[in-house]
């Protein structure tokens, strides 16, 4: 495995996270994030010289910071549309109890 050109495969990944991130495209940015993850942890279970398993046990805690970000994120994200949501069909009610506006001729 040639780990220079794994890192540069995830240094990619992680910057289209993070322009998935500023277009609030949330769900996006945390399934790049995982796959960086993942690709970093499967990285590390190969690996056997203490030099590169350092270097990949700080990729892998770059990646987590930015994955645990994304998902609070996402997170903050979801309840805010499912806030205002809810505030669509609260006023459902007072919406329908309106007459309707009367046509002109």
């Amino acid at each position: 495995m040639d780990l220079n050109a794994e890192e540069e495969r995830w240094a990619v990944w992680t910057v289209q996270a993070r322009r998935f991130a500023s277009r609030e495209n949330y769900t996006d940015a945390v399934a790049r994030m995982k796959l960086v993850r993942g690709a970093v942890q499967e990285a590390l279970g190969e690996a056997t010289d203490p030099k590169q398993r350092a270097r990949l046990e700080r990729h892998l805690a770059r990646a987590d910071e930015l994955l645990g970000t994304l998902q609070a994120k996402y997170q903050a994200w979801r309840s805010e549309i499912a806030k205002r949501r809810q505030h669509t069909i609260d006023q459902a009610a007072e919406e329908m109890a309106r007459p309707l506006p009367v046509p002109a001729d």
